[in-house]
């Protein structure tokens, strides 16, 4: 990997994602994410998503990560990690290797807080923290033993 690497993310991140197909590039929010390490990003999207059907026609990605004091954007391919994800199988899991990452700021330009987001039903709350608890067992079980 070359250049910025992932820092450490809040539960309440928000990733802007951008995949590619027939009808162009697409960007959407994504609030389903768990660092694994500085080069390795899961994410899940409901099994229902048009971005979903668009990865699995072509891994290349683009994600934008901003926070406070951060701006990482970064390439690269996104494969299915599970399918369905499991503890929440409604959701498939992708994990993100980074090929290229790069700070996105400019040398005159700090970054005081990335995008706000929050659920406004608390069932739509639970299954979130569901969702990133399943993310988490993933990234768990596949770290390799000593």
């Amino acid at each position: 990997m070359t250049g910025a690497a992932l820092p450490d993310l809040p539960d309440d991140q928000v990733a802007l994602l951008a995949t590619v197909g027939a009808e162009g590039p697409t960007v959407i929010p994504v609030s389903a994410l768990h660092r694994v390490d500085e080069r390795t990003l899961l994410f899940a999207l409901k099994t229902d998503r048009a971005s979903r059907k668009r990865l699995r026609d072509d891994a290349r990605v683009a994600i934008s990560l901003s926070g406070a004091g951060f701006s990482v954007s970064a390439r690269g391919r996104a494969l299915v990690a599970a399918d369905p994800l499991p503890g929440a199988e409604t959701m498939t899991a992708f994990r993100f290797r980074i090929e290229r990452a790069w700070d996105a700021r400019g040398p005159a330009t700090e970054v005081e807080e990335g995008i706000r987001w929050r659920w406004t039903a608390a069932t739509s709350a639970d299954r979130h923290g569901i969702v990133l608890a399943a993310l988490a067992s993933l990234a768990a079980d596949s770290i390799p033993g000593p």
